[in-house]
């Protein structure tokens, strides 16, 4: 298998013979390389693909190395992104065939959810309170520490039952513990929900937003997932707990991914970009305020600084500055 720093060491290496040399033929680069022709063309191809040098017939000239560099850096920055956004479309749609493989799962379990191959555990959990449910049970299992969870709906909780709240927060508060959600930003920015993000927020739960989560699900330690039955139901009524290592990491991956994308709540300083981040998002500067722990006063200033440094007129022009400044 090719070593890619290698690869980039050989055209990066003969870059350098030619910047110091500013020789003006591919003969001369490769007489002073002490390579073959050929070769040096080869990598010369390369090079001139990525902006560095351009090659005419034999004639050979250099771009200023560091705008080169820069494209070029950013030319990959932007394919990485892009190949980033299709694996996690596609490890999404492999997340969504699983609770279709766990309802035909159940077919070889034992009355007790247990798999007879040995390939995993699966617990079902049915009714309105199923999410709550399937975490209490696994809490009396095993001594949960980690916990993430992808919310797109939480309406159920902006009023917290103080029993169950109590619970919750013994465990997320204990030290070495920690739980980390992902709420739709709808949720997180309702006046409603505010109280209860407080309580949360106090108690050491790591809370972000975005716009449309794809589905509830959660993973608990990186070894057990919470999936509904029904991939794309915010809050759902039949759901599963899977203990099976595959599904346990590709579930604790996603997470990752999207808590990477997600715009954090009550920064201690936030910049204007996790401000214009929700708004371009859909939400009003007052509530974007609210949920970054800032005043209305304070977010709207931002928004002005936003406009003066980025030299937009209005709201409209900032967002599309603010896009195109974050994309290169």
């Amino acid at each position: 298998m090719c070593d890619h720093s290698e690869v980039v060491g050989d055209w990066f290496g003969l870059l350098e013979i030619g910047l110091r040399s500013r020789a003006g033929t591919v003969a001369d680069l490769a007489a002073l390389a002490g390579r073959d022709a050929q070769d040096v063309r080869t990598a010369l191809e390369e090079l001139q693909r990525r902006g560095y040098v351009d090659v005419a017939g034999d004639r050979l000239t250099y771009a200023e190395f560091p705008d080169a560099l820069v494209g070029d850096v950013n030319h990959r920055a932007g394919e990485a992104l892009a190949t980033l956004r299709t694996g996690v479309t596609e490890l999404l749609a492999v997340v969504e065939r699983l609770p279709r493989g766990l309802r035909a799962s159940r077919i070889g379990l034992d009355e007790h959810g247990v798999d007879g191959h040995g390939v995993g555990e699966i617990e079902i959990f049915h009714g309105e309170s199923a999410v709550t449910d399937l975490w209490h049970h696994l809490l009396e299992r095993y001594p949960l520490r980690r916990t993430d969870i992808v919310l797109p709906d939480a309406s159920a909780l902006f009023v917290a039952d103080p029993s169950m709240q109590d619970t919750w927060h013994r465990v997320i508060g204990a030290e070495g513990n920690r739980a980390r959600v992902i709420a739709a930003l709808s949720d997180g920015t309702h006046p409603e929900a505010q109280a209860r993000v407080e309580q949360e927020l106090a108690a050491g739960l790591e809370l972000r937003l975005t716009p449309s989560p794809p589905s509830w699900f959660w993973v608990a330690d990186g070894e057990v997932v919470g999936l509904p039955l029904e991939w794309g139901e915010a809050w759902p009524t039949t759901v599963a707990a899977v203990r099976i290592p595959a599904v346990a990491g590709l579930a604790a991956w996603a997470f990752e991914r999207m808590w990477e994308q997600a715009v954090a709540v009550r920064t201690e300083q936030a910049a204007w970009d996790e401000l214009l981040r929700l708004v371009v998002n859909g939400a009003t500067v007052e509530s974007a305020a609210r949920v970054l722990g800032i005043s209305e006063r304070t977010g709207r200033r931002r928004i002005s600084d936003a406009m003066d440094f980025y030299g937009a007129p209005n709201m409209l022009a900032l967002g599309m500055a603010w896009g195109r400044h974050r994309r290169r």
